[in-house]
């Protein structure tokens, strides 16, 4: 009985390794057979909205369109860390041109909302050849992370943010090493 149980643990270790390895380990991340063309990943900036600044609780306007640029520096920096292996390259504004290039995987995100402050969005998938749309997903990453007494309700908005922001660039890794 023993041995069997400890054969059980030993392959939950070994999938944990496996999956670990898939989502951002030290070796390059395993993209789906789809993307696989694909050496570059293009992040479209998430427009947060610039006149909501007031509605957020932000004392002036540039603190808000800061905390947007922030936001979106830090979604293409995690998907950098998650997409080990290819090139992440992102938007540095709402306006910024996309690099229509074979080799780019064009991700752009549009309806976004912040309900309760929540993130809500679609994400569209480019062929960055053809500008060719892919996939259209519906995406609500979870807004927060629970902290150890398992309490979020005094996160502020910039933190919720930046998870939900953080949870993004996980989704988006799904998304490109699954296939779904």
């Amino acid at each position: 009985m023993k041995k069997s149980f400890n054969r059980y643990f030993i392959c939950l270790g070994a999938a944990g390794l496996i999956l670990a390895g898939m989502i951002g380990g030290c070796g390059p991340v395993r993209v789906s057979k789809q993307y696989q063309k694909f050496n570059r990943i293009y992040i479209g900036w998430v427009d947060l909205g610039k006149d909501d600044w007031v509605k957020f609780g932000y004392g002036t306007e540039k603190e808000w369109i800061d905390e947007i640029k922030t936001q979106n520096v830090n979604l293409q920096t995690d998907t950098r860390e998650d997409m080990k292996g290819l090139q992440v390259i992102g938007a540095d504004s709402k306006t910024s041109a996309v690099p229509w290039h074979a080799d780019t995987l064009v991700i752009e995100f549009s309806h976004v909302s912040l309900i309760a402050n929540q993130l809500q969005c679609e994400m569209s998938l480019y062929d960055g050849g053809t500008r060719k749309l892919i996939k259209i997903v519906g995406v609500q990453p979870w807004p927060f992370s629970f902290n150890s007494s398992g309490d979020s309700s005094n996160m502020s908005i910039d933190g919720e943010l930046s998870n939900s922001m953080h949870n993004l660039a996980q989704d988006i890794t799904t998304y490109l090493t699954t296939g779904q």
